[in-house]
């Protein structure tokens, strides 16, 4: 009686792995795109060998999407969630000639960073009139269609995290040049930042 060969493991896929790619940069985990701007889906196949000899199909549910190792997302695509939920896919099939199939599910993540404006206070170069104990206004603004932001308020190069406040009063400026900043992260991880400002305290006391 002839024994028959064993299965030759050479050509199977044992596992794929999927990035995403924006902006020059590619991540595996989490799966997450700026929605201001395009990006695409990658498939990376072990063994690399085997990877222009398979048939991709990129499905969101139970609708094909597209075919190919890469996907590409569109700004369109994040318009909305419900967009987003109906034409980002979350599952990879994979076929080879022999038949065998691979499959994987997985979810992209698709967030708007938050945008603060330039426009602040005090404003870049302003001059403020008081004395060490007199309290300064800062105040700024903010975009984010999340409704959920942290702010770190830097002033002279000592970070203040002020939780979702926009403004603050603070005290214990001596006259000549300070500098603040403000960034504004998101629920997600996501952040934006302005440009260090700098502004002028002057004693009205005179130094009396």
């Amino acid at each position: 009686m002839d024994i028959p060969d064993a299965p030759d493991d050479s050509k199977k896929i044992y596992s794929v792995e999927i990035s995403i790619e924006q902006s020059g940069e590619i991540r595996t985990e989490p799966l997450k795109v700026n929605s201001n701007d395009t990006a695409r889906l990658i498939a990376t196949v072990i063994p690399s060998t085997k990877s222009k000899k398979l048939r991709y199909l990129w499905y969101n549910g139970e609708d094909i999407l597209d075919s190919g190792t890469t996907y590409a997302i569109s700004t369109s695509y994040m318009a909305s969630s419900f967009i987003s939920e109906n034409f980002i896919p979350n599952h990879l099939v994979i076929f080879d000639s022999e038949g065998n199939s691979l499959e994987t599910d997985f979810h992209v993540l698709v967030n708007a960073p938050p945008i603060l404006s330039e426009k602040t206070f005090p404003a870049d170069g302003d001059t403020l009139y008081g004395t060490p104990d007199s309290p300064i206004h800062f105040q700024w603004s903010f975009y984010d269609s999340n409704d959920s932001v942290d702010f770190v308020l830097e002033i002279d190069g000592i970070s203040y995290s002020v939780g979702n406040l926009d403004n603050i009063h603070q005290s214990g400026f001596y006259p000549g040049r300070h500098s603040f900043r403000i960034i504004a992260t998101d629920s997600f991880g996501d952040s934006d930042s302005i440009p260090l400002q700098d502004f002028y305290v002057i004693d009205t006391l005179g130094g009396k």
